[in-house]
């Protein structure tokens, strides 16, 4: 299993499920996640939750779901060990679950702020 080298392969190579499970897990879902809402968390301190800062965080939320569940869905088949492929499709597809509950419930909150 080589990697591809540059952002656009590493991405492509995950997407194919050609990837180690533990690091499509742990180094892109997890620790990735973790980056990406503190990124997003800064961002929002700093210039404030508007309309249009929901809709480009919601947008690139929206994409990088979809890459991280499919990239751990695909790359489950390569862990020795059953459980570990049913569990990392499990969490991803709660993890999933979760960001489009806080994604609605931030809308949600958004509504109720807006000016009458």
């Amino acid at each position: 299993m080589t990697e591809v080298a540059g952002i656009s392969g590493t991405i492509e190579f995950y997407w194919r499920g050609r990837g180690p499970l533990w690091r499509a897990f742990w180094l892109w879902g997890v620790v990735g996640s973790w980056l990406l809402a503190a990124v997003f968390l800064t961002f929002t301190r700093a210039w404030g939750l508007s309309w249009a800062v929901y809709l480009v965080i919601a947008a690139i939320m929206i994409a990088y779901t979809i890459w991280i569940l499919v990239s751990v869905w695909r790359c489950a088949e390569n862990a020795r060990d059953e459980r570990w492929q049913i569990l990392a499709r499990a969490l991803t597809v709660a993890w999933a679950l979760n960001v489009v509950l806080v994604g609605a419930f931030l809308g949600l909150d958004l509504l109720g702020a807006a000016p009458a």
